[in-house]
C-alpha cells in the first residue's frame, strides 16, 4: 500500500526579487533631477540676457574683453585684474614688470570707480571705465542730459569741468603718463573752415588744459589726438554717445 506522502502532489514555489527603484536603481533621479536643474540655470541666464539694454550688453561684452582673473600670459590675452570697489590694494615694491604694473592698473581703475560713484554721481552712466592690454581708459561721453561741453565748441561746462578736476586728482597720485583723444559722431559741423577734426583735437586740448589746471603734471600728457568720427563708441556712427574725450592711462 502506498503512504499518503506518495500522492501529495510536489508544490514548487517561486519567488521573484523586486529592483529597488525600477530597473535601474535610483541614480536616473539624481541625473534627472541635475538635469532640470541645469536647464532651469540655463533659460534663467538666457532670460536675464534678453531683458538687457544693446547698451548694457554691448558693456558686459567689454567687461568680459578687458577683464580677467589670471596674471600676464595666463589671461590668453588681456593681462590684469578685473577692478572692484572696496578696500585699497597694496602695491608690492619688490614685484616688477607685468605683476606690478597690473596692480597699479587695478588700484587706479578702482579709485576712478570710487570717485565717480561717491563725486561724479550725476555723470556715472557718462564716465566709462575700462581696463585693456593698453592700460586704463576712460571715456567721457557726451550722451544724455548732462553734456560736459557747450554744443559745437570746446568751452567746458562746469559739470564737464568738475568730471575732469576728479580724475586729476585720481591720476595725479600715479606716474603713469596718459593720451588724451578727442572724438565726434558723424554730423557734420555747420562751419566751413572748421569740422569735426578741429572740434575733437579743441575739446582734448581743452580737457588736457583742465587736468593740468587741476595738478595733473603736465609732462606726462604724452600726445593730444583728434580722430573726429573715425573711431567711434557705437556702432550707429551718429549716436551722440560717439562725442567723446577718452583719457588713456599708459603703462609706466
Amino acid at each position: 500500500m502506498s503512504s499518503v506522502n506518495d500522492t501529495q502532489p510536489i508544490i514548487i514555489k517561486k519567488i521573484k526579487k523586486g529592483h529597488k527603484g525600477g530597473h535601474h536603481g535610483g541614480a536616473w533621479k539624481v541625473a534627472y533631477a541635475d538635469f532640470v536643474t541645469a536647464m532651469m540655470a540655463l533659460f534663467l541666464v538666457l532670460w536675464l540676457v534678453a531683458m538687457l539694454s544693446v547698451d548694457t550688453k554691448k558693456a558686459v561684452a567689454e567687461y568680459f574683453r578687458s577683464h580677467t582673473v589670471f596674471k600676464g600670459t595666463e589671461a590668453g590675452g588681456a593681462t590684469g585684474f578685473s577692478a572692484m570697489i572696496g578696500g585699497p590694494v597694496k602695491l608690492d615694491a619688490e614685484e616688477g614688470g607685468i605683476k606690478s604694473r597690473d596692480k597699479r592698473f587695478e588700484l587706479i581703475t578702482a579709485k576712478l570707480n570710487e570717485v565717480v560713484t561717491e563725486k561724479l554721481h550725476k555723470y556715472r552712466e557718462q564716465v566709462l571705465i575700462f581696463t585693456t592690454s593698453e592700460g586704463v581708459r576712460l571715456e567721457l561721453t557726451e550722451k544724455g542730459l548732462n553734456p560736459m561741453f557747450e554744443s559745437g565748441n570746446s568751452n567746458l561746462l562746469p559739470g564737464g569741468q568738475d568730471v575732469l578736476a576728479a580724475i586729476a586728482s585720481v591720476l595725479s597720485e600715479f606716474p603713469n603718463t596718459v593720451t588724451i583723444e578727442g572724438h565726434t559722431d558723424r554730423s557734420k559741423y555747420p562751419a566751413a573752415n572748421y569740422s569735426n577734426w578741429e572740434l575733437a583735437a579743441d575739446r582734448a586740448n581743452m580737457a588736457r588744459r583742465q587736468l593740468v589746471q587741476n595738478g595733473f603734471d603736465a609732462s606726462k600728457v604724452t600726445k593730444v589726438t583728434s580722430y573726429a568720427d573715425a573711431v567711434p563708441l557705437k556702432d550707429d556712427p551718429y549716436d551722440p554717445a560717439n562725442r567723446r574725450v577718452s583719457i588713456l592711462v599708459e603703462p609706466d
